[in-house]
């Protein structure tokens, strides 16, 4: 498997800390959080991923399309998804939850979350969370509901350090689909921060990442450019 791309790298995430990958419509951004969940799951994390925006079997098809074969992962007990689409699956480690009441969905998230730190004796390995995507859950819960996830995460993430369990999160957001304020907030409350935007015009495609936030020491922001050209059809 390739390596992590150093250019995109936000340096050491801290216990607890939140990583925003956040992309624009015409970006494949989002690849680059599969790329840092398969990097920690290489490094003998436990990855659990809360699947919101595509049926799972496409999620396993765009993970792999980035270099990570989830369903090899999760057989290996490396891996755990959290469906909101309640699919049936032939696959042990996908736990499917409800969704039509919406008050219900938080406790049942948790429940699952239980069931997977039991199952995979969770307290002795790192765990890295993976959200994909944020605006899969504002379209279907709207954005109070999205506020309130995050500012309770915040507090269980604090008692889970305390308890002794090791982790932090990838949160993944295609911030065209959500209004600015919000996605505001969710770069305000996270301490690591990667932008994509895709660019077109007459003769290329650029898509321009920005390192925008790290609380590595020493850190500074950075961009970093590629560019498509167009090929002529005759």
């Amino acid at each position: 498997m390739e390596p992590m791309r150093k250019d995109f790298d936000v340096g050491e995430i801290i216990p607890g800390g939140v990583l925003l990958v956040s992309y624009g419509q015409y970006s494949l951004g989002w690849k680059i959080g599969v790329e840092y969940l398969k990097r920690e799951v290489e490094r003998e994390a436990f990855g659990i991923v809360l699947n919101t925006t595509v049926p799972v079997r496409k999620l396993f098809e765009r993970a792999k399309s980035a270099g990570f074969d989830m369903v090899k992962a999760g057989r290996q007990g490396e891996l755990a998804v959290i469906d909101l689409f309640k699919e049936g699956t032939d696959f042990d480690f996908v736990y499917p939850i409800e969704t039509a009441d919406r008050t219900l969905v938080i406790p049942m998230v948790e429940k699952a979350m239980e069931e997977i730190r039991k199952e995979y004796s969770l307290k002795e390995r790192t765990v890295v969370g993976t959200i994909a995507t944020l605006d899969g859950l504002y379209e279907l819960f709207g954005e109070k509901f999205l506020r309130s996830m995050m500012l309770q995460y915040m507090i269980r993430s604090e008692r889970r350090l305390k308890e002794g369990y090791s982790h932090w999160t990838i949160l993944i957001v295609n911030r065209d689909t959500i209004p600015s304020e919000l996605h505001s907030w969710i770069v305000s409350v996270s301490d690591y921060v990667i932008l994509t935007e895709g660019i077109m015009d007459r003769t290329s495609l650029i898509e321009n990442t920005v390192l925008l936030k790290s609380l590595a020491p020493g850190f500074s922001q950075r961009m970093f450019q590629t560019i498509v050209p167009a090929e002529r059809l005759e």
